[in-house]
């Protein structure tokens, strides 16, 4: 008995592997929805041909059945068959169809729906700004839409979800190119009465079309906004330094003085206003400065100062509802310091220690002078990036003892004066 019940478990089991409906009629193609596992809901539009077809490798006659509300409330439907096909023609709009006994856990049923009946209408549409409307907008629109509505197998009354697509354009920044560029964006809708809309950086209408099945038969109905004045901003920023850092500087904060030019980029024209400020934290301090503020797109500053700096940019719109500040930059100086070698080789280890060069960071203004022992100037240079390769008109000096005066400006403001000697090494060939 058990290996017979088995058997027949497997034969139901690979007769409904290969068994599947086909639905037809109306105009166009029937929409399939599949809301549920064994559970399939079709959508005509009008009922014109329309037919199911159920096809099966098992060889026996097809028993149709239908249904209101329940499965095990159905009634026998009349088919043709020819082969392992059955087809039923007088089906209608809020029934479902099946083939075999509602027992049967791999029974899958149909519902059909006559979409025809069914199809929204569209009424009006409107912005609704909000307290929010520097981040979001609310579209509210009035369509009235019938539920699609079926009944599962076991009774429970359910709904098709309705989608509505939101058709609008705005712009998106490419960090590359450093520019906005036009974008066109779908948003899917489900309650057209109150939709959310994120970020608009122009100005753009609204189209709302649908629902997504009538878009399907080809006879989607539209309502557009008018076009609306965008308020939403978004603030972005270059900045270029003047200098980069070079061997002989410490790896720590920032050498200054640095020059650094910085770019305001925002999506104009609903951008009206660039405001750049600058805020100071001198080093040891816990409280910052306002000390600079400028209104360009494009600006340039000297930071040469021991501390701590803020650049901040804001961008506000055209009509002065809605700004962004979330572009800052940081700047770092550090603490002034010289080090200065006690020996250089020139000429003798080329790329290796060759070259008289002091080790700094944050110097402000920089001037070292090269003396001999009689006290005669040999060499100066004013860049503390740069040095003195120990020639003097073309050749090397000898070796020795050389006096070195570096006048130098900190970035607390103080004039300084480092004075030494320097040996200079020179191999003998």
């Amino acid at each position: 008995m058990k290996q017979y019940i088995l058997l027949t478990f497997l034969f139901l089991s690979v007769s409904t592997a290969f068994a599947q409906y086909t639905v037809k009629g109306g105009a166009g193609t029937p929409y399939k929805e599949t809301p549920a596992s064994k559970m399939e809901v079709y959508l005509l539009y009008g009922m014109q041909g329309a037919q199911i077809s159920y096809t099966s490798s098992d060889p026996g006659t097809h028993q149709w059945y239908r249904y209101s509300t329940k499965a095990n409330e159905a009634v026998p439907v009349e088919s043709q068959q020819t082969g392992s096909t059955s087809t039923i023609t007088n089906i209608q709009d809020g029934y479902g169809y099946f083939v075999g006994s509602n027992l049967n856990p791999s029974t899958t049923y149909i519902w059909i729906v006559d979409y025809s009946k069914y199809l929204p209408v569209f009424q009006s549409i409107n912005i609704n700004e909000g307290a929010d409307k520097c981040r979001k907008l609310i579209i509210n629109a009035s369509v009235n839409a019938t539920d699609l509505s079926y009944y599962t197998p076991t009774g429970t009354y359910a709904r098709l979800t309705r989608e509505y697509s939101l058709l609008y354009t705005s712009l998106k920044w490419v960090e590359e190119n450093t520019m906005f560029v036009p974008v066109n964006k779908e948003d899917i809708v489900k309650n057209p009465a109150a939709i959310q809309v994120d970020s608009i950086y122009q100005d753009t209408d609204f189209t709302l079309s649908g629902d997504k099945y009538a878009a399907h038969f080809g006879v989607a109905k539209t309502m557009v906004t008018p076009v609306y004045q965008a308020v939403m901003v978004e603030a972005h920023a270059t900045e270029k330094k003047d200098k980069e850092k070079v061997s002989n500087e410490f790896e720590r904060e920032t050498s200054g003085p640095i020059y650094i030019t910085y770019n305001a980029y925002a999506n104009e024209p609903v951008a009206g206003m660039y405001i750049w400020k600058i805020f100071f934290t001198p080093d040891g301090s816990s409280s910052s400065q306002s000390i600079a503020r400028y209104t360009d797109k494009t600006i340039s500053y000297n930071f040469d100062k021991d501390g701590i700096y803020k650049v901040q940019l804001e961008v506000i719109d055209r009509y002065s509802m809605c700004n962004d500040t979330n572009m800052v930059f940081n700047v770092t100086i550090g603490e002034t310091e010289i080090r200065v070698p006690q020996a250089f080789s020139p000429g003798s280890s080329p790329g290796i220690n060759d070259e008289f060069k002091v080790s700094y960071t944050s110097v402000v203004n920089f001037k070292c002078t090269v003396f001999n022992r009689w006290g005669i100037k040999l060499f100066e240079w004013n860049d503390p990036a740069k040095g003195w390769d120990g020639r003097v008109n073309g050749r090397f000096v000898p070796t020795g003892a050389y006096f070195y005066i570096i006048e130098y400006k900190t970035t607390t403001g103080k004039n300084k004066v480092k004075r030494g000697t320097v040996n200079v090494l020179r191999a003998r060939f």
